[in-house]
């Protein structure tokens, strides 16, 4: 029992509906794969930012078909929220093995840095995973994207890779792509290989709902 209370323990707050927190999965998957034999306790906290996102059910699903493979604790009042404060999506904290607080990171980046605070943590020589984007690289040069909007955000645009946080079930249409929809989601529906200036023309079936349009970084060309 000793031994369990002085493993190291990251954190992620998240949100199924949130862009960022779909773009930071395969990072704490591949560190709980990588570390939890080595003491890493990985922990997702999926904390609603919306009401469509409250389902514990549709949590559920989530958790499946995102293929993650860590714990993920339900924070349904928002009462984990409250207490680390976060200033917003995803955040992540990463306590050593007396539970003191080692590093935060709020939003996308700082994977190198993690991970080598988590080798450190651990006492362990490995090579950091990633990056899994070009963006995502410590050296990289990227480009500020359009700012998010609320509902449908069709129209001109600038960004490595469109969002769409949708809920509901049926079809929505991006550029003539078909992307299905069986609740509430984050959706990456185009992809660029670098920062791209384009046009985006969105139509969902009657049962689906956009509640936002966002816009993530991408590399200068």
């Amino acid at each position: 029992m000793d031994k369990q209370r002085h493993r190291p323990v990251l954190v992620e707050l998240w949100d199924m509906t949130q862009p960022a927190s779909m773009r930071t999965i395969a990072y704490m998957n591949e560190w709980h794969a990588r570390y939890a034999e080595a003491g890493l306790r990985v922990i997702g906290v999926h904390t609603a930012s919306r009401p469509e996102a409250e389902d514990e059910a549709a949590i559920e699903a989530a958790v499946k078909r995102l293929g993650i493979n860590y714990p993920v604790v339900v924070d349904t009042d928002g009462e984990i929220w409250s207490f680390y404060g976060p200033q917003g999506y995803p955040s992540r904290y990463l306590f050593n093995g007396d539970f003191r607080l080692e590093d935060i990171q709020v939003g996308e980046g700082g994977y190198t840095e993690t991970e080598e605070l988590i080798l450190g943590l651990l006492d362990l020589k490995a090579e950091p995973f990633g990056p899994v984007r070009p963006e995502d690289s410590d050296d990289a040069l990227i480009v500020v994207p359009s700012a998010e909007r609320p509902g449908l955000g069709s129209g001109p645009y600038a960004a490595g890779s469109v969002w769409l946080s949708v809920t509901g079930s049926g079809t929505v249409v991006v550029n003539g792509t078909s992307f299905d929809v069986d609740g509430p989601a984050a959706l990456e529906v185009v992809t660029n290989p670098v920062h791209t200036e384009g046009d985006l023309t969105i139509t969902p079936d009657a049962g689906v709902t956009v509640l936002a349009t966002c816009f993530a970084p991408g590399i200068a060309a």
